[in-house]
C-alpha cells in the first residue's frame, strides 16, 4: 500500500489542545472505586466500565485465590501484584487513561510474579486468572475516550517541557492501539473531527496569512478523500484509488501513532491532504509527484534543487534549536530530512510499476527525473507536505513569527502554494481549450 509519511518518524508539540469535551468525558470523579458501588455510580453512560470491574476479581477474592498457610504476602513478589490491584480499585471513577495504566500495571506485576516463579506454585494459578481478567478488563475500554484521553495527556506532557518518547508507558503506542479498536464508523468521525479542528484555524486572528491560504486549499479537496481508515495491511499514508479517466478519489490511511499528542494528528492531516491538492494542482501520476505534468528533465533538475537549498537553509536557521526545545527540534530535524530523501521518487515508481498502477511509460518518465534530481529525489515527492506539516506545526506551538525559521517557513510555503496555484490555473486553462 502506498505511503507518503513513515510511522513512527514524526513528533508534535503543541499548546495545551481544545479537548474540554473529551477531558470533561473521560475526567475523573471525587472518591475511590470498589466493587459493590460501581454500578450505582456509574449508570448507563459507562456500561463498558462496569464490564470491566465485573471481569476483575476483588482484592479479597485475588487474596483468597492466592492464599498459602503461613506466607507472609508481604514479604513476597505477590505482594508487589497485591499493591497493583489495590491501586486499580482506589482509582476514581471515569478516568479511562487512569484505568489503562493501572491495568496495564497489574498485568505487568503478574506477569513479574510468574516469571519470578517459573511458572510454578501454589499462588501461579490466581495470579494468572487476575492476568487474564486485566487484559480482558483493557480491551474493554472505550477506545475513543482512551484515543483521546491519550492524546490529552500527551498535549499536557509536551506543553509541560516533557518528552512523550521517553515516557515509559508509551501513549503514543497506547493510543495507537486504542483507534485500532475502534469501529470504521467511529474511526472516520474522530478523523473528521480533526479536519474539522484544521479548518477551524482558519478563524485564528494570530494565523499567518500562508498558513490560512494553505488550509483554504486543503478544504477545498476534503471531499475527495472518501476513505479514512486504520491502514489495513500497509503503511500510512494518502492512496489514489480510482481509475484514470474516473472522477479521483482517494483512502486516507491515517497515522494513529500521535507521538507528539493532537498536534501530530493535525499536521499529519495537512500533511496527507497536500498530497491530494498538489496531485489535483499538478494533473500527477497515481504517485503524486510534485511536479507538474510535462515538466521536462532540465526543469525537474531546477526545481529539486531549488527545494534542496530551501531545506538546507531551513537546517541553517534552525540551527542548535534556538527558540525551540529538544523534543521540537529533533520533530523539525527528521521532517527536514523526510523532506528531501534520496532514491524515493524511483523506489516509488518502481513499486507503482510492480503493482500495475503505473504504466511502463509513467515509469520511464519518473526514474528519468529521479535521476536529474539526485540526492533531492525527495523533494519530488514530499517537499510541499512537510512545509505545510511544519506550519501548522510552528502555529500551534505559537512560536515567534520572527524566528528565522519561521520566516524562511512561511516564505518556502509561499512559493509552493503559488506554485500549485499557477498549475491550477494553467490546468484548467487548458481544459477549457475547445
Amino acid at each position: 500500500m502506498h505511503s507518503h509519511e513513515t510511522p513512527a518518524r514524526t513528533h508534535d508539540r503543541q499548546r495545551p489542545a481544545p479537548v474540554a469535551r473529551v477531558a470533561e468525558r473521560d475526567a475523573d470523579s471525587q472518591g475511590p472505586r470498589s466493587p459493590g458501588s460501581l454500578q450505582g455510580t456509574l449508570g448507563n453512560t459507562a456500561v463498558t466500565r462496569m464490564i470491566t470491574v465485573s471481569r476483575m476479581m476483588s482484592e479479597d477474592e485475588f487474596k483468597q485465590s492466592t492464599k498459602r498457610f503461613g506466607a507472609k504476602r508481604n514479604a513476597s513478589e505477590i505482594g508487589r501484584v497485591d499493591e497493583a490491584l489495590r491501586a486499580f480499585y482506589a482509582l476514581p471513577d471515569g478516568g479511562q487513561v487512569a484505568r489503562l495504566y493501572a491495568l496495564k500495571d497489574i498485568v505487568a506485576a503478574c506477569e513479574a510474579y510468574v516469571a519470578h516463579k517459573s511458572g510454578e506454585g501454589d499462588r501461579v494459578d490466581g495470579v494468572e486468572r487476575l492476568n487474564n481478567q486485566a487484559r480482558e478488563a483493557q480491551s474493554a475500554l472505550d477506545a475513543e475516550a482512551v484515543f483521546h484521553g491519550l492524546l490529552a495527556e500527551i498535549d499536557r506532557m509536551v506543553a509541560g517541557g516533557e518528552d512523550p518518547d521517553m515516557d515509559r508507558r508509551l501513549p503514543a503506542g497506547e493510543a495507537q492501539k486504542a483507534s485500532q479498536r475502534m469501529s470504521g464508523p467511529v474511526f472516520t468521525t474522530v478523523m473528521d473531527g480533526f479536519i474539522d479542528r484544521l479548518r477551524a484555524l482558519r478563524g485564528d486572528a494570530g494565523l499567518p496569512d500562508e498558513t490560512r491560504a494553505v488550509i483554504g486549499e486543503l478544504m477545498a479537496v476534503v471531499d475527495l478523500v472518501t476513505v479514512k481508515q486504520y491502514p489495513r495491511g500497509g503503511m500510512p499514508g494518502m492512496k489514489l484509488t480510482t481509475a484514470a479517466g474516473e472522477d479521483p478519489a482517494f483512502t486516507f490511511n491515517v497515522d494513529t501513532q500521535a507521538r507528539g499528542g493532537s498536534s501530530f494528528m493535525l499536521g499529519h492531516v495537512a500533511h496527507e491532504l497536500t498530497h491530494v491538492a498538489a496531485h489535483q494542482a499538478f494533473g500527477s501520476s497515481p504517485v503524486m509527484e510534485l511536479v507538474r505534468s510535462g515538466a521536462t528533465v532540465a526543469e525537474v533538475a531546477a526545481l529539486a534543487e531549488e527545494r534542496k537549498q530551501v531545506l538546507a537553509g531551513l537546517r541553517q536557521d534552525l540551527g542548535e534549536g534556538d527558540g525551540f526545545s529538544e523534543f521540537q527540534q529533533r520533530m523539525l530535524e527528521e521532517k527536514l530530512g523526510y523532506g528531501g530523501q534520496s532514491g524515493k521518487l524511483k523506489k516509488y515508481a518502481d513499486s507503482f510499476a510492480a503493482a500495475g498502477k503505473i504504466t511502463p511509460e509513467q515509469q520511464a518518465q519518473l526514474v528519468a527525473w529521479d535521476a536529474a534530481a539526485g540526492s533531492a529525489s525527495g523533494t519530488l515527492i514530499e517537499y510541499d507536505t512537510v512545509i505545510n506539516q511544519m506550519l501548522v506545526y510552528l502555529h500551534l506551538w505559537e512560536t515567534d513569527q520572527d524566528h528565522p525559521f519561521y520566516v524562511r517557513l512561511r516564505a518556502a510555503a509561499r512559493g509552493a502554494f503559488d506554485r500549485r496555484s499557477q498549475a491550477r490555473e494553467a490546468t484548467a486553462q487548458a481544459g477549457d481549450t475547445p
